[in-house]
């Protein structure tokens, strides 16, 4: 597990990333949501939408940090990981800020189901 320092790295990205899936106007632009079939299947299986997909990252707090940041082998940057009880289930959440251009987004890499319980350093 790759813990930040102090909970300051954790409460900078939480600030970035709601900003950015705000879609604010100064060059943020809202997120994107990685299809994948545990991912399309969990958010079926929850009831939501989209936009519950969002209202849920937009409620991430310091307390649903589970590690990050960690490298992306795949692609330059950092992934962010957090878990969310939902409907009585942990959900495993990947999170990353990328940039389309000039635009930056969040990427939701992955919400499922957790595998195996997640550990939260900072929950109380």
């Amino acid at each position: 597990m790759n813990i930040p320092r102090d909970a300051t790295d954790v409460n900078n990205f939480l600030r970035e990333m709601k900003r950015t899936v705000a879609g604010n106007d100064d060059g943020c632009y809202g997120w994107r949501f990685v299809t994948r079939q545990k991912s399309v299947d969990c958010v079926a299986e929850l009831g939501f939408r989209l936009a519950d997909v969002g209202a849920t990252l937009l409620d991430l707090t310091i307390a649903d940090y589970c590690e990050g940041p960690l490298r992306d082998t795949g692609m330059p940057g950092d992934l962010w990981v957090f878990g969310k009880i939902l409907n009585e289930k942990e959900v495993y959440i990947k999170l990353k800020l990328a940039k389309l251009g000039p635009l930056q987004i969040v990427r939701v890499v992955s919400f499922h189901f957790s595998e195996e319980p997640l550990c939260y350093p900072y929950k109380q």
